[in-house]
C-alpha cells in the first residue's frame, strides 16, 4: 500500500477535515478506485493511501479534474446548469413540486452521481419559512451567496491561479476576499491582525474548494422535521445550536465507508477529545466537534469554529 502524506489538512479543523475528504473523492471517482484515507495519530494529519505516491501527480492529477469543468459549469462531470445558475434568492432552495422537477432533470442527465450531489445540498424532507427545501447545514449563505455562488468562488480563483491546490496540500496561504465558504474559523481578520491593517476576510481557496468537493459524501437530510447533515447532531439539552461531531480514524478507509463511520452510533452525543474504548475498535483515536460562531453585526449562521476539549484538572 502506498501512503502520501497531506501535512497542511489537519483534521482537528474542519476545513482541514472536508478537504482531505474531497480530495479522496475526487481521486476514487477519476483515476484511483481503490484509494483510502486516514489520519496520522501523531499530528493529525490526513495521508492518502493507494493513490499517487507524490504531492506532484496528485496535484497534476487535482489540476485535470479543474480543467475538465466546463468554463459555464461549476461541478466535474456534471450539467453545467447544477447548480442552477444565479445569486440569491437560491434556485437550488424551490418548494417541493419544483424541487422535484428539478431533481427529475439532475437524475435524467447525471445518473446517480447528479442525485448525491443534490442530496447533498437540500433537503425537501424539512422546509424553510417560505415553503422551500432546507439546505446543508455545510452551507452558510451570507449576503447574496446561493449554492452556485459558493461553488463558483473558489473554482475561479482555482482557474486563475491552479498554484493554490499545491498551497492546499502543503502549505497554507491566505488570500484577501476569499470567505472560505465559512468552514474556516480562522478566515476573519481584523485590523490589528491584519498584515496590511484592513479588516476583511482572508480564506485558503484551494482546500476551500476541495472541501466543497467532499459534499456527496455528506447527506442532507431531516430529522424529527428538522434539517440535518451527516455528522451534525443537536445536543442534549440545547435547542437551537447544532454540533458537527466527526472521528479521525487511522486504519485506512475508502469513500464508501467513511460516511458509514461518520454516523456510526457511538458518536452520538461524543465530546471532543480521546474517544471512549469502545470506538478504538474502529481505529479512531480523537473525536473533534465544531459549531457555528456568529460574527456580530452579520446575519448568517456563522463560521464553523472547533471546540476545543476540556483541560485535564489535577487534584
Amino acid at each position: 500500500m502506498t501512503e502520501l502524506s497531506l501535512p497542511a489538512l489537519d483534521g482537528r479543523t474542519p476545513l482541514g477535515f472536508l478537504a482531505a475528504l474531497g480530495i479522496l473523492r475526487l481521486v476514487t471517482e477519476n483515476r484511483h478506485p481503490d484509494a483510502h484515507l486516514r489520519w496520522s495519530p501523531a499530528d493529525c494529519t490526513a495521508v492518502l493511501c493507494n493513490a499517487q505516491d507524490n504531492i506532484d501527480d496528485l496535484v497534476a492529477d487535482l489540476n485535470t479534474v479543474v480543467e475538465a469543468i466546463p468554463a459555464d459549469g461549476v461541478l466535474p462531470a456534471m450539467p453545467i446548469d447544477l447548480p442552477p445558475p444565479g445569486a440569491a434568492p437560491d434556485k437550488m432552495r424551490l418548494p417541493r413540486p419544483e424541487l422535484t422537477a428539478l431533481a427529475a432533470r439532475v437524475w435524467a442527465d447525471a445518473g446517480e452521481a447528479g442525485e448525491r450531489w443534490m442530496a447533498s445540498m437540500v433537503t425537501d424532507l424539512s422546509l424553510d419559512d417560505q415553503k422551500r427545501a432546507n439546505i446543508s447545514r455545510y452551507a452558510a449563505p451570507s449576503g447574496k451567496q446561493s449554492m452556485r455562488t459558493m461553488l463558483e468562488k473558489p473554482l475561479s480563483h482555482i482557474r486563475t491561479n491552479p498554484g493554490v491546490l499545491r498551497e492546499a496540500i502543503l502549505g497554507w496561504r491566505r488570500y484577501p476576499g476569499v470567505t472560505g465558504e465559512y468552514l474556516d474559523h480562522r478566515v476573519l481578520f481584523d485590523a490589528a491582525d491584519a498584515p496590511d491593517g484592513k479588516p476583511m476576510e482572508r480564506g485558503v481557496p484551494g482546500a476551500t474548494w476541495l472541501a466543497l468537493m467532499a459534499y456527496p459524501l455528506l447527506r442532507t437530510t431531516a430529522t424529527a422535521g428538522e434539517a440535518t447533515s451527516t455528522g451534525w447532531q443537536r445536543p442534549p439539552g440545547r435547542r437551537t445550536t447544532h454540533q458537527l461531531i466527526y472521528p479521525l480514524w487511522s486504519h485506512p478507509l475508502d469513500m464508501h465507508t467513511i460516511p458509514t463511520v461518520l454516523d456510526h452510533p457511538i458518536l452520538d452525543s461524543a465530546q471532543p477529545g480521546r474517544p471512549p474504548d469502545l470506538a478504538q475498535v474502529l481505529s479512531i483515536f480523537l473525536i473533534c466537534c465544531a459549531q457555528r460562531r456568529r460574527i456580530p453585526g452579520r446575519n448568517f449562521a456563522g463560521v464553523l469554529t472547533p471546540i476545543r476539549p476540556p483541560r485535564a484538572t489535577s487534584n
